[in-house]
């Protein structure tokens, strides 16, 4: 049993879900990189499709009855003429810490492969590079704390390039006064910036933290660093 409706429906929650992550990241892109998307969007997949492919791409293959909800996809580049999409879903029969995953679609071949990530926060655009970058997430939480892990990637066919990543978290239900540790209440969140025209290589970025905490006083730290794409990696840039 899948807990969805009918293709038509499917697809229309798909195409919203997919314009408002847009929206999200459109407000962390520079409005020169809103224009780099083409016309018209490859045709979507249907809810059979997925979920048959889906079925036979699990990590777990004797299960390939479990159940699948469908939270989202995007497209994205697997190479320069091959369009695929990043699945994001949710199993209600695995754990907590367990019950999101991301798989990749690749309808030239009608097969996909589960990511070892919980969720796709959608594209990350750059003039002249549409859908090449992604941006994946992995989370946990237990004892108050939550954990996160933010990847910036890109695909070759199946190969999954991770260009960069960043940890963080917070141990907001683990703080405070009146916890028993009485620990000081600390949040840390990582931002990628991709940067870029038409015409600019390399691709550059920026990586924004923000961290909060401490004690007795609350502080707020904001620091940034800069970082240029070299091959698979971005490294950091020195100087100006």
């Amino acid at each position: 049993m899948v807990p969805m409706g009918h293709d038509n429906r499917f697809a229309a929650g798909v195409r919203r879900a997919f314009a408002i992550g847009l929206i999200a990241v459109g407000a962390a892109t520079s409005a020169a990189s809103a224009f780099a998307a083409p016309d018209p969007v490859p045709p979507w997949p249907n809810e059979q499709e997925l979920l048959t492919a889906m079925r036979g791409g699990l990590k777990d293959r004797t299960n390939k009855d479990e159940t699948l909800g469908i939270r989202g996809m995007h497209d994205v580049m697997v190479g320069k003429t091959e369009t695929a999409f990043l699945v994001s879903v949710w199993f209600p029969q695995r754990g907590r810490n367990y019950s999101s995953g991301t798989f990749l679609y690749r309808p030239a071949l009608k097969q996909a492969r589960e990511l070892d990530y919980s969720q796709s926060l959608g594209s990350r655009y750059v003039a002249g590079h549409y859908g090449e970058f992604s941006l994946l997430e992995n989370s946990g939480s237990g004892q108050g704390t939550e954990d996160f892990i933010h990847a910036l990637v890109r695909f070759k066919g199946w190969n999954m390039q991770v260009l960069h990543k960043a940890e963080f978290g917070n141990n907001l239900g683990a703080c405070g006064e009146t916890s028993p540790s009485a620990k000081p209440c600390e949040q840390t969140h990582v931002q990628f910036q991709l940067l870029g025209g038409y015409g600019l290589k390399p691709v550059e970025m920026v990586e924004v933290t923000t961290q909060l905490g401490g004690s007795p006083k609350e502080k707020l730290l904001v620091t940034s660093r800069r970082f240029r794409l070299d091959g698979n990696r971005f490294k950091p840039v020195k100087g100006p």
